[in-house]
């Protein structure tokens, strides 16, 4: 009996589990007759849309035309169109399906907000138009009604849609001030307030040198300039020809800069007044547009922000003398047969090597004016510990100044340096490797 009962029981659990199955999972809401769950709005790919009208009032006064992954305003007058904003406008259209729709057979359809006031978008491909309008918010859920032209069915779709039907001018435009990538400058002629400089590029050698002066620059500041001037962007519209307003401030900016390109191409910014959170700015001498003020203060740069921020010292292969002074004594190394000589005395070549380095190492915190020397104990050169390189006909003198916890203060006699402490432990060990090399050998 109990045997015969097993099979039974195993039959009425697979029942319930079935039952619960297709409560939970199969059944559909139940929808009003005629009413359909979901369908496709526009019924056709976003590849296939030639043109976006906007409307508002029953006017479409907006339109932006598409052409393999392009796109350009034709209303209310030709700009260039922001491909991002365009293409995902046209994306979000063509995915675009409704929650439900059901058919109207009423005449009027204020009832759900759709009126010839209405907003409106239209898509035009090769071969048909579209043209849909927004109603009102529906009575239950985040949901607005729709409608398609020559369509008398209602659509529910997802509110994340209305924003996309309230597109101004302003919100299409390409914001880019330009549209080139500055490729291959080879020069750069900066003013910001007071301090004026031009960056050319060496040819020769590919490095940036600052004009008219023995200074290397810091590709890393350089390439940012370039950049930061290439991506700016427009903040707000003024399309204002009149940049001798004295409001703009664009007659004597406190920002200039132009950069050339090997083939003869200009690119240039004037940066005047702040108005609120924004600038007006200038590119092409003709319009005014404004732009984060931020952004264009990323630009705002004085010489000892683009120059090296790494000692000058000479390759070491080059080097033939190394001359060493401190409160004790001054140490002379000579390169002599391939070996490093401190008198007759050889010195590892890796030991050379390690302070060598460390100098190549030490990287600049900040370029100081040569006026402040004696504030930094450097007043009186002939009293400082002194660094000399030679290398073939050149030398170049570092003097060590005073040190203040992590900073060391330093000159070569054209620049106040101030650079991490660093370099003087590396200078205080690598002399008394040096003492006590010689020690040694008199023993």
């Amino acid at each position: 009996m109990k045997k015969r009962f097993i099979p039974t029981l195993i039959a009425l659990i697979i029942l319930v589990v079935l039952a619960v199955y297709s409560n939970y999972y199969e059944v559909d809401d139940v929808l009003a007759p005629g009413e359909v769950k979901s369908v496709s709005i526009l019924g056709f790919n976003a590849n296939d849309i030639k043109s976006v009208s906007f409307g508002k009032n029953g006017k479409f006064d907006l339109k932006v035309e598409l052409d393999n992954s392009d796109s350009k305003i034709v209303l209310p007058q030709a700009y260039k169109s922001d491909n991002a904003e365009v293409y995902g406008i046209v994306r979000h259209f063509s995915e675009l399906k409704s929650d439900f729709m059901f058919p109207n057979n009423a005449t009027d359809t204020k009832i759900y907000g759709l009126t010839p006031e209405s907003p409106s978008i239209k898509f035009e491909t090769s071969s048909q138009t579209v043209e849909l309008t927004l109603g009102n918010k529906v009575e239950v859920g985040n949901s607005l009604y729709l409608a398609k032209k020559g369509d008398s069915n209602i659509y529910v779709v997802s509110d994340n849609v209305k924003g996309l039907f309230d597109k101004s001018l302003a919100d299409l435009r390409d914001r880019a001030l330009y549209y080139k990538n500055f490729d291959k400058c080879n020069e750069i002629e900066y003013t910001c307030g007071e301090h004026h400089f031009k960056l050319i590029l060496d040819g020769v050698n590919s490095e940036w040198l600052v004009a008219d002066t023995k200074y290397s620059c810091d590709h890393i500041e350089v390439a940012n300039i370039i950049n930061n001037m290439r991506n700016l962007r427009i903040s707000k519209f003024l399309d204002d020809t009149n940049l001798s307003a004295e409001k703009y401030g664009l007659t004597s900016p406190y920002l200039h800069i132009i950069i050339k390109t090997e083939n003869s191409e200009v690119y240039e910014l004037k940066a005047g007044s702040l108005q609120g959170s924004d600038t007006y700015v200038s590119v092409d001498g003709k319009t005014v547009q404004m732009a984060n003020t931020m952004k264009v203060n990323e630009l705002k740069l004085t010489l000892n922000d683009v120059r090296d921020k790494f000692l000058e010292v000479y390759p070491f292969k080059e080097l033939t003398e190394i001359e060493l002074k401190d409160a004790t004594g001054t140490i002379k190394l000579s390169f002599i047969d391939k070996k490093w000589k401190m008198g007759e005395i050889n010195i590892p070549e890796s030991d050379v090597k390690e302070f060598i380095n460390t100098l190549a190492r030490s990287k600049v915190n900040e370029y100081l004016p040569k006026e402040k020397l004696d504030q930094y104990g450097l007043g009186t050169l002939e009293s400082c510990s002194k660094i000399t390189l030679k290398s073939n006909d050149k030398e170049k003198i570092y003097w060590l100044g005073e040190s203040n916890g992590a900073l060391l203060f330093m000159t070569d006699n054209e620049d106040l340096i101030n650079i991490n402490a660093q370099l003087l432990d590396g200078f205080k060990k690598f002399i008394h490797t040096l003492r006590n090399a010689e020690v040694s050998v008199s023993k």
